[in-house]
């Protein structure tokens, strides 16, 4: 067993390089410049090994945003962990959700570097909101009828006020006005969305990340 996790754990430093590698060289240079090999080398592996972890150089680029993804789900988890009121949960969450997909450079850089969509965006995943809205429910807290239904409402209305934020359509601030009305969507008082939309993210200490490799003329 103790061979077995020296293994494992070997595995993941080499993963780990390997994605750490990609993000350095897209932001350098972009993906289409960027061979295997050249992955490799800067990871300081065998060519081989490239494809013990990754089936081709797509693949990669979708484990650095994953991976990413993945530190705003630690930041979520903490607030979960933390806030114990669901109404108070759900805005810091919604808070958290519009700054990160409008300022989280890892994310965006990477985005423009590596010539992946703008539509791809930093999220809550479904589970984690329907959890959230449960919770909510059962303390009654929020006062709904199809669960599933808002569910899809929240993320749908997510997600169309970052892209239309993105694109320039919507001022930046409206994503509190946004945080408001879905709070009101699940049947706090509008006195109270108000209040808990306006107010300002909770001291959790933030997940550590990589710094951002050095990048000249950055166009976001």
């Amino acid at each position: 067993m103790a061979d077995l996790s020296r293994t494992e754990r070997k595995r993941q430093r080499t993963r780990t390089a390997l994605i750490e590698a990609t993000r350095k060289l897209a932001y350098r240079g972009g993906q289409e410049k960027i061979s295997v090999q050249d992955i490799t080398e800067e990871a300081d592996v065998g060519l081989g090994t490239f494809y013990n972890y990754f089936e081709h150089k797509q693949a990669i680029f979708e484990a650095v945003l994953d991976d990413i993804q993945e530190v705003f789900d630690t930041q979520l988890d903490r607030f979960n962990s933390t806030l114990k009121d669901p109404a108070m949960l759900m805005a810091a969450t919604l808070k958290y959700t519009f700054q990160q997909a409008q300022h989280n450079e890892d994310w965006l850089i990477f985005l423009e570097y590596s010539g992946r969509s703008r539509y791809q965006i930093l999220h809550q995943s479904l589970a984690q909101c329907l959890s959230y809205i449960q919770k909510g429910v059962t303390a009654g807290r929020f006062r709904i009828g199809d669960i599933h239904f808002t569910l899809n409402l929240i993320h749908g209305m997510v997600r169309h006020v970052i892209l239309e934020i993105a694109q320039g359509n919507l001022e930046a601030d409206v994503s509190e006005e946004a945080i408001r009305s879905i709070l009101r969507m699940l049947g706090l008082p509008d006195v109270v969305a108000r209040a808990l939309a306006q107010s300002p993210l909770p001291a959790v200490s933030a997940p550590r990340r990589s710094p951002l490799p050095e990048v000249i003329n950055w166009k976001l």
